[in-house]
């Protein structure tokens, strides 16, 4: 049977007290909260106010984000749950007459914000600040003014600083040392993206998630060792907050077996459940019905499917490329985690059923987060969904560090932890200033700017490999083009033959772009001839390219636009041909490219598909085919 030991006259304590390791760090880990704390708040006021000219602030609730905090604005200053209202803000805002909010969906013809309210919910405080202080100053009371993107930004600290605060009680509860504690709460956010989310995307959840996440362990273990205190309340609001964030991280759930061991978790279900002390059970409803409240109000329905274009291909979870792939691997972009693994070894308790159920939460967590469809969630630095999970991971390092007996290990420990560092805040740098690709990095291009700083690096690669939208229908296209320029193809634009002989990829014939040639072939049709009801469309292009003197493609680029896509939304696209530069003119290259476009539900818009020269190099295109693909019926 598992020792208890005493941490305090009420708490027992799940491991043998450690003795002050080797190695050297800071002595006292509240210092080292301090200062990271403090240094966040410098980062992020600098991020704000002195780059993009000091207009940083107006980016502050954005991509996801703006999806998550819309609540707020739409029904305390608008009174508006039909979205129509602060849609018009954010056109007005971005200055964009045709936008529309890709974060709301329909669902039985109304208009739903897909996204859950939990962040909402925890930003309500600062939101309301921000109302008082536009009031005082005279500023516009609109939603997305400076103050609310301010306030946003301090709320998304705050809840960082108070997730950082619990994860610190957690490493205390397991009487890790000072060094490994102080060290544990600096790679957090030095070494993770976790810092990337801070300052670059402080809206998004991640950082709301990994509070929520960390202060329901904290006070779970304190409710497992008190029941007769409120710890069960507040156990069950932290859990509610834990779903209304991200649902799918419930599954944090299977990560209590490593913080409580089997009679603790054993009496812990017990209490939860009991019904004479319903505390949890009624925190969880509590928070819970906020969101079926706002269905309501919504739709008029309690329960509804937020997300009826999108789901998880639970199947074929693609596992390889969510831990590895140079696109958003895991390890790959954050090898920190790599590191921490092993400390499941020194975790204190029975080291075979702590293995087993921690091999258990990181597969059920891999295996779910990797099958939903678009594996690598969009636009992001790193593998964004298991950000809100680093608490647990660290727990990991500290015990790794807390356990390393030598000094040597220590060291060497220390050493690799420095090194993700480094590489980490450099890669966050690479991202911010386009030296990594937003959303299409592989293997060619990562180590074509692996440490590059010089500015050709910048904003050079192209490509794009988008997953299909969820349940594509990719066996029966709308249309399939093929163009070898031999003979004049309908619906193709720019199609002008030139004679190639020998030098053609197939048959006679190739497009030559000359210098005086700016625009190239493709393809122009009317959406009502590809289908006759609404769908996103996916695309799949194909083309042989052959330079014809070093370089002369590397500015090319591939456009796509629709105009009126839904009678007010006009669509474009472009991205460069080639992958890397590219310098050779030895033979023919075949390129592919994939994405998404958004829904068309307007019957007149027109597709257009064609390649673009804008420094008119010379070099040849031969057998471009595209094909457009819709949604499967069902």
């Amino acid at each position: 049977m598992e020792t208890l030991y005493r941490y305090s006259k009420t708490m027992p304590f799940p491991t043998a007290k450690s003795k002050a390791k080797p190695g050297t760090g800071f002595r006292n880990s509240r210092i080292t909260l301090w200062i990271l704390a403090i240094l966040l708040g410098v980062f992020f006021g600098y991020s704000r106010f002195f780059e993009g000219g000091g207009k940083g602030w107006k980016s502050v609730i954005s991509s996801d984000g703006i999806g998550y905090y819309a609540y707020l604005p739409s029904l305390i200053i608008y009174a508006d749950p039909s979205w129509e209202k602060f849609t018009a803000a954010e056109r007005a805002n971005y200055g964009r007459p045709d936008y529309n909010p890709q974060y709301l969906t329909n669902v039985n013809g109304k208009q739903v914000n897909k996204y859950f309210s939990g962040e909402a919910i925890l930003l309500l405080p600062f939101f309301l600040t921000a109302i008082i202080f536009s009031w005082i100053t005279g500023a516009d009371i609109n939603g997305l003014s400076f103050w609310f993107q301010l306030f946003t930004g301090l709320g998304s600290l705050f809840y960082l600083f108070c997730g950082l605060y619990f994860l610190k009680k957690i490493l205390a509860w397991f009487r890790f040392s000072e060094n490994a504690t102080s060290i544990t709460l600096a790679a957090v956010i030095a070494g993770t993206n976790l810092l990337y989310y801070a300052m670059s995307q402080p809206a998004m959840s991640h950082t709301f998630s990994f509070f929520a996440i960390n202060s329901f362990l904290w006070l779970s273990i304190r409710f497992s060792e008190n029941p007769a205190r409120p710890y069960g309340t507040l156990c069950g609001l932290m859990l509610g907050l834990v779903i209304l964030l991200r649902p799918t991280n419930l599954i944090l759930v299977f990560a209590l077996p490593l913080f409580l061991n089997r009679a603790r978790l054993s009496a812990y279900i017990k209490n939860i459940l009991n019904l004479k002390k319903p505390g949890f059970i009624a925190g969880l409803a509590a928070i819970l019905l906020v969101q079926a409240l706002l269905w309501r109000i919504q739709t008029g329905q309690w329960l509804i499917i937020s997300y009826p274009d999108e789901g998880f291909y639970f199947s074929s979870p693609r596992i390889a490329d969510f831990l590895f792939s140079f696109r958003r691997g895991w390890f790959i972009y954050t090898p920190l985690m790599l590191i921490s693994l092993p400390g499941i070894f020194y975790l204190p308790g029975q080291k075979a059923g702590k293995l087993l159920l921690f091999l258990l939460f990181v597969s059920l967590l891999v295996y779910i987060s990797s099958a939903w469809w678009c594996w690598y969630y969009g636009d992001g630095f790193g593998q964004r969904p298991l950000v809100d999970f680093y608490g647990i991971f660290m727990v990991l390092l500290a015990a790794l560090l807390n356990g390393a007996r030598s000094k040597p290990l220590f060291r060497f420990i220390c050493t690799l932890t420095a090194l993700c560092i480094l590489l980490n805040i450099f890669q966050i740098w690479q991202y911010r200033e386009k030296f990594i690709s937003r959303d299409n990095m592989n293997a060619s291009k990562y180590f074509y700017v692996f440490f590059r700083t010089a500015d050709e690096y910048r904003d050079c690669l192209g490509g794009c490999a988008e997953e299909p939208f969820y349940k594509a229908d990719l066996i029966r296209p709308m249309a399939s083009f093929l163009n070898g320029f031999e003979k004049p193809q309908p619906h193709w634009i720019n199609q002008d033959p030139w004679l190639a002989g020998s030098k053609a990829a197939a048959g006679k014939a190739v497009f030559l772009f000359r210098q005086d040639k700016e625009f190239g072939p493709g393809i122009e049709i009317p959406y009502d001839s590809l289908s006759k009801t609404p769908s996103m469309v996916f695309c799949e292009i194909s083309l042989m390219l052959r330079d014809s003197i070093p370089a002369a493609s590397n500015q090319a680029m591939l456009v796509i636009t629709a105009d009126s896509i839904n009678r007010s939304y006009n669509y474009y696209n472009a991205f460069r041909l080639n992958d890397i530069p590219y310098w050779s003119t030895a033979g023919w290259r075949s390129l592919h490219f994939t994405l998404n476009l958004p829904k068309f539900t307007n019957r007149n818009a027109r597709l257009k598909i064609y390649l673009w020269n804008p420094a008119k190099g010379v070099f040849m295109v031969d057998e471009m085919g595209i094909s457009l693909y819709g949604k499967a019926a069902k």
